[in-house]
Formats: C-alpha cells, sequence, structure tokens
C-alpha cells in the first residue's frame, strides 16, 4: 500500500506523462492524412483518448491521494516481494520477450491468442474457459474489423495466414 504522498506524486507523474503524449508526442510524432473518412480511423484518435484517459486517472488518483483520511498508524509500506510474486513477475517478462520475438514469425492474432492464454493461467484466472474463449474470439473479431471494415493490414506471420 503506497503512502498517500506516493499516490499523489504518482499521480502527477501519470498527469505529466499525459500532457507529454497529447501536447508533445501525438502532434510532433504522429503522421494524420488530411482527409480521414471517419474520425476513429484516424491514426491520433486512439492516442488522444488514452492520453485523455490517463490525464484523467492520474487527476483523480492525486485527488483521492489529497481528499483521504490519512491511513491508520498501524499500517506500514512493506516493499518486500513474495517468492511467488517474484516468479510471477519474471514469468510475466519472459513472456512479453517471447511475444515480442514471434510476433514477426507467428503473427499478431496467433501470438496474442496465445499470450492471453498464458497471461490467464499467469495471474491464476478462475474462469479458464471464459479466458480461453476470449484469447479466441477477440484477435479474431480484431483482426477481421481492422482488414475487412477499417482496411488496415494486421501484421501475419510467416507460419499461418489469414484471409
Amino acid at each position: 500500500m503506497l503512502s498517500r504522498r506516493a499516490e499523489f506524486l504518482v499521480g502527477l507523474a501519470v498527469m505529466l506523462l499525459a500532457a507529454c503524449i497529447i501536447w508533445v508526442l501525438i502532434p510532433g510524432y504522429v503522421t494524420i492524412p488530411r482527409r480521414v473518412p471517419i474520425q476513429a480511423l484516424s491514426p491520433s484518435f486512439w492516442p488522444t483518448i488514452i492520453g485523455w484517459t490517463m490525464l484523467l486517472c492520474g487527476g483523480l488518483l492525486a485527488l483521492r491521494a489529497v481528499t483521504a483520511p490519512p491511513p491508520p498508524d498501524a499500517i506500514t509500506d512493506d516493499l518486500r516481494v513474495p517468492r511467488a510474486e517474484g516468479f510471477r513477475l519474471a514469468a510475466l517478462a519472459v513472456l512479453l520477450t517471447v511475444a515480442y520475438l514471434a510476433l514477426p514469425v507467428v503473427g499478431m492474432v496467433w501470438t496474442t491468442m496465445v499470450v492471453f492464454v498464458l497471461m490467464v493461467l499467469l495471474t491464476g484466472g478462475k474462469r479458464l474457459f471464459w479466458g480461453v474463449a476470449l484469447a479466441i474470439i477477440l484477435p479474431l473479431v480484431l483482426y477481421f474489423f481492422f482488414t475487412k471494415v477499417a482496411g488496415v493490414a494486421i501484421p501475419q506471420g510467416r507460419i499461418v495466414r489469414l484471409p
């Protein structure tokens, strides 16, 4: 559990990062075509949504840290990481590294399916059936939306290609 001061500083840091994304990175580094038929297909649309969401969440976190009552004296910050949590964190780092390396070979759709299932298992998800179902359905629906409706190419690997 973070102290109120640490929560406030984290909120301010998130707000600073969001402001940098909204007013520096997106205008300076995202190329926007002159005519975009649908605003949601603009290259700057979703990064802007994410930036504003981060700004709002950082502000809410800072506000909560300022307005919340102080924690009882019995609570102390314990920064030790239990062995099981350290193992899960290391496994997550290995999983994300393998996923990054597998993307060009296997493709985005298949890689995200496998990574989603492994993350459900890694986090101890209690509803494995729904995790596997979402891992299969969500990447396929997104793939077909972006390729067929939006006309955006999704990276495919060299092993199995989707239509």
